[in-house]
């Protein structure tokens, strides 16, 4: 159920939508009222068809940008949402008159989503892409007088300030700003920075993260109890400690699939929840259906996930040494694991380990591409969280989201 009283993450993206009551399910659930639930980023999941879903029942959904080359592309790929959204007339009436820090003023109508970058891979590609969306060129032209930006931008996995400088230059007043972190010292920094919404991601989260992190439950007090104390500290002491910090909107990640589990982090100061494996296994979903057959079968999260460096390296992708990421045990974790047990390393790593597995590889990067096609899962990766464990069917976005906020 949403919360009786303010709550921090919905204030701030009031000016998307309206608030509306909306037609009701047999079950009394309330379709398209706001709700402080942030969909992930997921490359290969989080598909246009969900991304509308999730905005059209209240959530804010974060479109990925992921290894991106051409920009044109993804700028098709977000003006192929539009048409499926169904309550963007409302925002026209919702547009947000604000100021820029330069101090012009303007009103801006934005889509009902966000777009999330991984950070060190905007590096290499440019700031080309980031520009354009801030433009509004992922709205169909013609649609408003104004091509509509997205509601939010999300970076993660490298230093976002470059970006955070660009889109309080050159993005529309009430574009918000949203930067994931593993810890509590990255938030204090966030908050420095006068970041809008901090998710903390702990290490129960599916897909990439820090490899050094401590679980939500632990990483979430221990960072709301650090900003809170910035906070009091400059209002008290503002020409010691600078201009005062306000306190940013916080998300949790990490495991979150249940009421109890929302009830849980809005205890302890967290005004919305960011889920990827849970809408991983709603119909919307574009992932393979084996996958999500594997995701549904798969119990004891915490032991049958492990977090792992190894899929990277087998697709070439150059991450950081800082950040792994959380699958599905299969053959590739376990061969790893044997390795790391019998020498301290995994040897050979990269491609050479199709071979090993599989009779008819080669080890080389074609064995890749043909796991891809035959969706062979004991050597490519599912990318979820610990909590997959919680996660027994298929459903639909909307009746997720409402089970997630105990509206069932």
């Amino acid at each position: 159920m949403a919360p009786s009283t303010s709550n921090a993450f919905l204030d701030m993206f009031a000016h998307i939508r309206q608030p509306q009551a909306g037609p009701s399910t047999p079950g009394g659930q309330s379709h398209g009222r706001p709700k402080p639930i942030v969909s992930a980023p997921m490359n290969g999941w989080s598909g246009t068809k969900l991304v509308a879903a999730v905005a059209n029942h209240g959530g804010l959904p974060m479109f990925p940008i992921g290894y991106f080359t051409d920009p044109s592309k993804i700028i098709k790929d977000l003006q192929s949402v539009v048409p499926l959204l169904t309550n963007t007339e409302t925002q026209k009436e919702n547009a947000l008159d604000g100021t820029h820090p330069q101090g012009t003023t303007t009103t801006t109508t934005f889509m009902p989503y966000g777009v999330g970058f991984i950070t060190f891979w905007l590096d290499r590609q440019g700031p080309e892409l980031l520009l354009r969306i801030l433009k509004g060129e992922g709205d169909l032209p013609g649609q408003h007088s104004a091509p509509r930006p997205p509601a939010a931008v999300w970076f993660s996995f490298g230093d976002y300030r470059p970006y955070l400088k660009l889109v309080r230059e050159h993005g529309a007043p009430g574009t918000r700003v949203i930067v994931q972190v593993q810890t509590v010292e990255q938030a204090l920094e966030a908050q420095r920075d006068k970041v809008d919404v901090i998710v903390l991601q702990g290490t129960e989260s599916g897909g990439h993260g820090a490899q050094r992190v401590n679980p939500i439950m632990t990483l979430l007090p221990e960072t709301v109890q650090a900003l809170q104390k910035e906070v009091a500290l400059t209002a008290s002491s503002p020409s010691s400690q600078g201009e005062p910090l306000a306190m940013p909107v916080i998300l949790a990640a990490g495991g979150i699939s249940t009421p109890g589990q929302w009830k849980a982090v809005q205890a302890m100061g967290a005004s919305g929840v960011v889920v990827g494996t849970g809408f991983m296994l709603t119909h919307e979903a574009p992932g393979s259906q084996r996958a999500k057959d594997i995701m549904i079968k798969t119990q004891d999260g915490g032991v049958s996930t492990v977090r792992t460096r190894i899929f990277d390296e087998l697709r070439e992708f150059d991450w950081p040494k800082s950040f792994d990421g959380r699958v599905i045990r299969n053959k590739i974790t376990d061969r790893e694991e044997e390795d790391q047990r019998q020498r301290g390393i995994f040897e050979p790593t990269g491609l050479a380990a199709f071979k090993l597995l599989k009779e008819d590889r080669t080890g080389t990067k074609e064995d890749w591409l043909l796991a891809q096609k035959e969706e062979d899962y004991d050597v490519l990766p599912i990318w979820c969280g610990a909590g997959v464990g919680l996660l027994k069917k298929q459903i639909s976005v909307a009746e997720f989201m409402d089970n997630l906020m105990g509206d069932a």
